[in-house]
């Protein structure tokens, strides 16, 4: 599998307008959702029982919304809340020590960084949505 690089949705762009004639926006739009259902799907086969109930997709953000974070679209179990409350309370949770990283990190409540050793598990920092979902706001630095 390829690293996605910083030009990866530019060269979408002109895939979709030179090649395919098509209305950039919606085709973009119907891509990444179907990219969605498809992670969607991954995760909740691998997560088990303790997967959380699929949600209906939320309508695009609007450019008033868009400015203040946003408030998760999509029930979080106590348990998760929990994990991503300790994380706000400074815990340098890892890949490793998280099994459901990549449900936090799908639902863009989580980014993963390197570790700060320099090699090893990846290291969970709350998005400006995962502070929301703790109902806290980021420390300013």
């Amino acid at each position: 599998m390829s690293t996605p690089t910083a030009d990866t949705p530019d060269a979408l762009r002109a895939l979709l307008d030179a090649y395919l004639r098509c209305p950039l926006d919606s085709a973009r739009a119907a891509l990444e959702q179907g990219l969605r259902a498809y992670q969607d799907g991954w995760i909740r086969a691998r997560a088990g029982a303790d997967a959380p109930p699929p949600v209906a997709a939320a309508p695009a953000a609007t450019p008033a919304t868009a400015a203040k974070p946003a408030r998760p679209k999509f029930p979080i179990a106590a348990a998760d809340l929990a994990t991503l409350g300790k994380i706000a309370d400074g815990w340098a949770a890892t890949t490793a020590d998280v099994s459901r990283w990549a449900w936090f990190e799908d639902r863009e409540l989580v980014t993963l960084d390197p570790n700060p050793a320099g090699s090893g598990p990846e290291v969970l920092r709350l998005t400006a949505t995962g502070w929301a979902a703790v109902g806290r706001v980021p420390p300013t630095a």
